[in-house]
């Protein structure tokens, strides 16, 4: 989970160091310029985390990062299985009517119900999935990330309770930057697609390192020399 929050983390800083550079680009009262902002605030907030000196509110507020760097790699598994899907029904794939439909509410359950359902629903479509760019191991990706968001849900809630109201507006202000990232992409890519440049230097700044479950090594079987 700490390299999901660091990888966030280090994200809305060349994502906020993008937004500094072309500031011209982006007035702050168009909608570029308002999410660049809201991803200048998460940075801010979350770079004072460093001189944090008491342990509970350190605690709480890495509940909060951890919380926000997994919804936001959870949402991630399920726009990238949803575009995927798209080219499905466009293929003329039948049997997706109904299915892998992203949530329309923006509440944590919500997240879960549908990241289960893709779950459920993947395995019958996975051969194609596949063929169209998804990682051999998408699945197993989905319902690992599915599970860090329902223990870091659990761990907030437990960190706040042990710590009330030391969050200080930090989730809210890293939960709006993670939005910000999703709007910024599409944002950024139209404003910049005459300029190859910037284009490239968007999908530099932008990237968000993925984390692959790593499987447990088995033990290596012992054998045993027969004795003469």
């Amino acid at each position: 989970m700490k390299q999901k929050i660091n990888s966030l983390l280090a994200t809305l800083k060349t994502v906020d160091a993008f937004g500094i550079k072309y500031a011209a680009d982006y007035p702050v009262a168009s909608l570029g310029g308002q999410q660049f902002a809201l991803v200048h605030t998460a940075v801010g907030l979350t770079a004072g985390l460093g001189a944090t000196q008491v342990s509970g509110i350190e605690q709480t507020h890495g509940a909060v990062l951890a919380k926000v760097a997994s919804r936001f790699h959870l949402h991630d598994d399920l726009v990238g299985i949803t575009n995927a899907v798209h080219s499905l029904v466009l293929l003329g794939t039948a049997g997706l009517d109904g299915k892998f439909l992203l949530p329309r509410s923006g509440g944590d359950q919500a997240l879960l119900n549908s990241a289960r359902a893709f779950a459920a629903d993947a395995p019958a479509y996975s051969a194609p999935l596949i063929s169209l760019g998804l990682a051999a191991d998408f699945i197993a990706h989905l319902n690992s990330d599915i599970t860090a968001f329902e223990t870091v849900i659990t761990a907030k809630g437990a960190a706040a309770s042990a710590q009330a109201g030391a969050t200080g507006g930090l989730e809210d202000a890293a939960h709006k930057a993670a939005v910000a990232l999703h709007v910024l992409n599409t944002v950024v890519k139209n404003t910049c697609k005459n300029n190859p440049a910037k284009l490239a230097e968007w999908a530099t700044a932008s990237h968000v390192e993925k984390h692959t479950p790593v499987p447990r090594t088995k033990p290596a079987p012992v054998t045993t020399t027969p004795q003469k």
